[in-house]
């Protein structure tokens, strides 16, 4: 063995040593510690001198509870977000971005998927769909923007075919002719559209678009400069198609623009600002005390700004405000969004910022603040609430219903780490001359447990290299929440399990244990923890990575997630050079549907 697989080895032993939990089960009362079985196989974060990124065969690793079901290479490379769903008929498709295209999986059988429809959108980038379904028919969302440099941040006016930046309404009811119905060009924000969230309010569905930053934005006239737009999707059935004046479908006519939501810029720290993901969620509280009772909210990731809450339950509604809505959707569209016309906006009410001070100076970690390392703590780029209220008495946490949210970066490139994902406890608030803001506070982080032993990028001295940004750093995640009982619950009892499925670029697939973060066996152990809470990982590795025609991702690594997806027991990973990946963790298994065994 020569000198660094003597290294590798030695550190691995170490840091497994060094990882171990508490079990307190029915075969050891006595509290010794053990090994967590889900880190027995080692370091699966490979790098160095003579490691190819984009040879399967030097990435197959993952725990021994993670099993692959099948592997669909689809019709090109170059993927993104993915999102399952279940039709009447009982069958189950994934619906795939891609780079110039949308695929439809039909995975049903789980291990044998097949494309079975394909959504061309030549010279442009497809990163983010949606599903939805009304009225009997279902939908997708998709975004375009041109993101390769030449291509990014452009200014106003610079494209002659707004279509290769808007948000595009898609017709899927028949999964092998997926249908154009609409797209969204907004003036306002020229760059296009980099994610998407649709969430029904009040019966009517809309469309909230995460739109980046560009240079030429001005403030002050009241542009929302990397805002999120809010529309109204004036569906076949929508109370909408009934008001005098606005129009029944078509281009233009049925993704309706009303307003928008932006960050309360005084309230920042400055730094890089900008909005990459949001999430939507109805408080899920069943207190009617409560002044977020049955109120609308938009998480959003702002960088570092950190996660913004906006309260978008007012709307303009064709039902509720047919006035309202009539006078923002035509003055919206009259301006194709300009903000001299297009004037609602959601009010914020909370934020947080109190990002990991891993250098110990009594200040968050970020570009303000010292400490910056490419992001590891401050570069907040998804962030998603947990679907429940939970009751985490038996933990010993509070004896009230709690509501969760999770909030992970995303890394350019460090010195040191990987990324971290923070858990943030937003039930407490306040009441401010009658308006109500939350009191987010964070609970714990969570990082790989090998992060603090690697480094990537320009950053990283051990192996500095300009084209490894991003090369570890997590990008989205799915939180999933599972009803137990004593026989099937896998943490700590109490009725209920929450896991994390979590998507890192090029560190595979990791699952973590939402109580185990929330009541670990020594808080004060960060690494420990971290060890604790993990789950499972995978690494996905069907075929050599496939560089893409991009001179923005031009990676060719397998893996190289984009994001994963939990439904029914399965866990569904968007490869950008490979494919789609459906794994199994064996604790899912009891959750899969009927028939998909």
């Amino acid at each position: 063995m020569g000198g660094k697989e003597t290294a590798l080895a030695l550190c691995v032993l170490v840091l497994i040593s060094s990882v171990t939990v508490l079990v307190l089960g029915e075969g050891d009362a006595t509290g010794e510690t053990q090994p967590n079985p889900s880190l027995a196989n080692g370091d699966p974060l490979f790098q160095g001198e003579g490691h190819d990124h984009s040879n399967a065969s030097q990435h197959v690793a993952g725990s021994d509870n993670m099993e692959l079901l099948d592997f669909n290479p689809l019709t090109t490379p170059g993927n993104a977000e993915v999102q399952v769903a279940s039709t009447a008929d009982g069958r189950t498709y994934a619906y795939l971005a891609g780079w110039n295209d949308m695929h439809i999986v039909d995975v049903t059988d789980p291990e044998n998927t097949e494309v079975v429809g394909v959504f061309n959108d030549p010279n442009t980038q497809v990163l983010d769909v949606k599903y939805l379904e009304y009225n009997g028919r279902e939908y997708i969302i998709q975004q375009n923007q041109l993101i390769d440099p030449g291509n990014a941040d452009p200014n106003v006016g610079e494209w002659s075919e707004p279509s290769q930046v808007s948000a595009v309404l898609i017709d899927v009811t028949d999964k092998t002719n997926p249908t154009w119905i609409d797209s969204w060009y907004d003036v306002d924000h020229p760059t296009g559209p980099h994610n998407l969230y649709t969430h029904m309010i009040d019966g009517e569905w809309y469309l909230f678009i995460a739109n980046p930053d560009y240079g030429e934005c001005n403030d002050s006239i009241g542009e929302a400069c990397g805002g999120v737009t809010i529309a109204h999707l004036n569906l076949d059935g929508s109370a909408a198609r009934n008001l005098n004046g606005v129009p029944a479908s078509g281009l233009g006519h049925t993704i309706v623009k009303v307003g928008e939501y932006e960050v309360a810029w005084s309230t920042t720290r400055g730094g890089w600002i900008y909005i990459h993901d949001m999430t939507v969620q109805t408080w899920p509280g069943e207190d009617p005390t409560d002044p977020r009772f049955g109120r609308t909210f938009v998480y959003g990731s702002y960088w570092e700004a950190g996660l913004r809450i906006g309260d978008v339950t007012d709307v303009p509604h064709p039902v509720h405000s047919p006035g309202a809505y009539t006078v923002h959707a035509t003055l919206c569209k009259t301006g194709q969004g300009n903000p001299l016309l297009c004037r609602w906006r959601a009010p914020e009410v909370g934020q947080w910022m109190d990002f990991l001070d891993l250098d110990e100076d009594g200040q968050p970690d970020s570009g303000t603040t010292g400490n910056e390392n490419g992001g590891r703590v401050s570069y907040i780029h998804y962030a998603e609430p947990y679907p429940e209220m939970v009751d985490l008495s038996h933990v010993g946490y509070s004896d009230e219903p709690v509501h969760l949210v999770t909030a992970a970066v995303e890394v350019l490139s460090t010195h040191v780490g990987t990324g971290i994902i923070y858990l943030i406890d937003t039930t407490d608030y306040v009441l401010e001359d009658g308006q109500f803001r939350f009191l987010p506070r964070l609970i714990r982080d969570w990082e790989i447990p090998y992060a603090e032993d690697h480094c990537y990028g320009a950053d990283c001295e051990a192996h500095p290299n300009d084209d490894e940004w991003l090369l570890f750093s997590p990008h989205n995640l799915d939180t999933t929440h599972f009803e137990t009982t004593e026989s099937t619950d896998q943490s700590h009892g109490g009725g209920w399990d929450g896991r994390l499925y979590i998507s890192h670029y090029h560190a595979g697939l990791w699952v973590v244990d939402v109580e185990t973060l929330v009541a670990p066996t020594d808080p004060n152990d960060r690494v420990g923890t971290h060890a604790e809470a993990t789950v499972a990982y995978y690494l996905p590795h069907g075929e050599d990575g496939t560089p893409l025609d991009s001179s923005f991702y031009d990676f060719g690594w397998v893996p190289f997630l984009w994001a994963v997806e939990h439904h029914d027991g399965i866990t569904y990973a968007s490869c950008i050079s490979t494919g789609l990946y459906l794994v199994q963790l064996d604790i899912d298994e009891p959750y899969r549907l009927e028939g998909t065994l």
